[in-house]
């Protein structure tokens, strides 16, 4: 039996729109099952902020310390402290990184130790995470405020903004949402 076009079309879109919506399903799914935690959010080049109705997350986080040790591997151990969840290093596999820290996370992380300017006053150091989430959609009247925000937040002040990020069983982070002053601000498919 041979189907026309149209049929056949209407067979392939059907399968697409059903493997769609299983992968949200699944998604969400592995969102909600993985262990929440925040981390530190900071500004990035204010020229670059916001283009549209989104925030750029920029996972950065003061160090007053030598960096830690590997960077640029393929998974980083993250511990707690107070609220948030911070860099404790990095390692090749998934084993070698709980050795290092509670929360194995796929990803890398680059390091810049603090420094001395004339010997008279030190430049904090920072470590940046990479661990796959980038941007935060929301509406332009939240993203404008969450802006400003973070173009006032100051590396070396208390953290305002925090990143929500559920990390699953397989070691994925995936982005829930942004903590803002103490307001949730959730990721919504539907």
């Amino acid at each position: 039996m041979k189907l026309n076009a149209a049929p056949r079309i209407l067979i392939v879109a059907g399968v697409c729109i059903a493997a769609l919506i299983g992968l949200v399903v699944s998604e969400g799914a592995a969102r909600d099952s993985g262990q929440e935690v925040l981390l530190r959010m900071q500004a990035v080049d204010p020229r670059a902020l916001l283009s549209g109705h989104y925030v750029d997350i920029n996972l950065t986080e003061p160090l007053n310390e030598e960096c830690p040790p590997g960077a640029d591997l393929r998974w980083i151990a993250l511990r707690p402290d107070g609220e948030a969840y911070v860099l404790a290093g990095g390692a090749a596999s998934r084993d070698q990184a709980q050795q290092v820290g509670p929360l194995p996370v796929r990803g890398s992380f680059t390091c810049a130790p603090p420094a001395l300017v004339d010997s008279v006053a030190p430049i904090p150091g920072f470590t940046r995470l990479n661990i796959g989430i980038s941007r935060f959609h929301i509406n332009q009247a939240d993203a404008l405020r969450i802006e400003e925000i973070l173009r006032a937040q100051r590396i070396d002040e208390s953290t305002r903004a925090y990143a929500i990020v559920s990390v699953g069983r397989d070691g994925r982070a995936r982005l829930r949402g942004i903590m803002v002053d103490g307001e949730r601000l959730e990721l919504s498919w539907l």
